[in-house]
């Protein structure tokens, strides 16, 4: 998914609590013509996600809060069920 022309950026809801992680994304993602929206916390995304449109989500998977990524999916998928959800994690499996 790649923006087609300049007034058409998708909005993007980038979700780390890693700041490291989150703004190398988020640079990553600004480079590519992405409209990006950052947020630390798992508390942080849901206040997001009901104030805000999206057409892409990506979150981490493991975060300290209540709640993890899975939980901010799922609230994502309830609210705006058009966006794309991609879950993310640097967690060792242990494997």
């Amino acid at each position: 998914m790649t923006p087609t022309e300049p007034g058409a950026a998708h909005r993007v809801l980038l979700v780390d609590d890693d700041g490291a992680v989150r703004a190398m994304m988020n640079e990553g993602l600004q480079r590519k013509g992405f409209e990006v929206a950052t947020a630390a916390s798992v508390t942080e995304a849901l206040r997001r996600i009901a104030t805000e449109s999206f057409d892409v989500l990506i979150t981490d998977l493991h975060m300290p809060d209540p709640g993890d990524g899975f939980t901010v999916v799922s609230v994502m998928r309830h609210s705006q069920p058009n966006a794309l959800t991609m879950l993310v994690s640097g967690y060792p499996c242990g494997c």
